[in-house]
């Protein structure tokens, strides 16, 4: 494998990036992970899908709507 080329994004513990063969890598810590994009995009979806979840169990959604938040302008 050739070195690592373009960083599409970057955090101080992960890291994903595109190498000159084409392949997209996912760097955790020590760990990198070597995937086709359609690999890569089936696992962002899995992620993004986690975090989805995550959000509902840590912020519950409300599904009431208190009409005095709304922003109403009455037509007569």
């Amino acid at each position: 494998m050739r070195h690592k080329t373009n960083f599409l994004s970057q955090s101080d513990i992960c890291a994903i990036y595109k190498c000159l063969d084409g392949h997209i890598h996912l760097k955790y810590r020590t760990l990198d992970l070597t995937m086709d994009p359609e690999e890569f995009y089936q696992v962002a979806q899995v992620f993004s899908d986690a975090l989805h979840t995550l959000r509902k169990v840590e912020e519950p959604i409300d599904d009431k709507i208190d009409l005095k938040d709304l922003d109403i302008y009455l037509k007569v």
